[in-house]
């Protein structure tokens, strides 16, 4: 599966926080002034990461996003990215904080499945040490909650994390809690 990129995120992104569910860059900048200024931000890297940035100068009505739109003016977009991470990192105040949370958000979003896994893998340790304690078996344990047997097993016995999700992982563990 390939890794998420800043500027597919910014496709996503956009498009999710708009009322018209589009990337059209005319449509998003006719919606800051009607009280989506949410939209500010991830629109002015959204349109820097397609090279649109010149456009939307030219169209912006709104004062607020006018003003952000003039605020990479002249940079590439992994510019702005080693901006972001260094005032991650720094946290020095060069670059507005709106802006890097948007870069947060691709951080979450791209490392998500990441996270996920190794929460189901500290889960495994807590759910293996829970089974030696109350003498369950995993069978007993699988048919009770309607599991799928093979996920269970493998995630159990194998620690193969990617056939079970954090949900069932979190019933398993609940279940050895209470029994």
């Amino acid at each position: 599966m390939r890794q998420l990129t800043f500027k597919g995120f910014l496709h996503k992104y956009v498009r999710e926080l708009s009322y018209c569910r589009s990337n059209d860059i005319r449509l998003l900048a006719r919606e800051v002034p009607e009280k989506n200024y949410r939209l500010v931000e991830p629109l002015v890297l959204y349109a820097l990461s397609i090279g649109k940035n010149d456009y939307l100068n030219r169209i912006a009505e709104d004062s607020f996003l006018l003003a952000e739109s003039f605020r990479f003016e002249d940079m590439s977009l992994d510019d702005v990215i080693s901006m972001l991470e260094h005032e991650i990192v720094n946290n020095d105040g060069v670059v507005p904080l709106n802006y890097v949370k948007v870069y947060q958000s691709y951080h979450y979003f791209r490392d998500k499945q990441i996270n996920q896994n190794h929460t189901k893998m500290l889960m495994r340790d807590k759910i293996n040490e829970l089974f030696k304690q109350k003498n369950i078996s995993v069978y007993r344990v699988y048919t009770d909650l309607g599991l799928n047997h093979g996920c269970v097993h493998d995630y159990v016995k194998n620690g193969n994390v990617q056939g079970l999700s954090l949900d069932s992982a979190k019933k398993i563990l609940e279940y050895l809690k209470i029994a």
